[in-house]
């Protein structure tokens, strides 16, 4: 018997963005501060994530 994937629910996919920029996004950005990561790489994580969760703009984090 094969399994099949259920559809992430939006609340999945809140949690998952919450966590992303408040969690991984700032280590990121600390990483690319320290040059142990290309920003463009940090970017096109964003992008791809974007896609994922359906948000366009991608999940980058609001302006302070």
């Amino acid at each position: 018997m094969t399994k099949t994937a259920q559809p992430i629910g939006l609340d999945a996919r809140a949690e998952l963005r919450a966590w992303y920029l408040g969690r991984l996004r700032p280590r990121l950005e600390n990483a690319v501060s320290a040059g142990m990561v290309e920003s463009a790489a940090v970017e096109a994580l964003d992008d791809q994530l974007g896609e994922l969760l359906d948000d366009p703009d991608g999940p980058r984090p609001e302006a302070a």
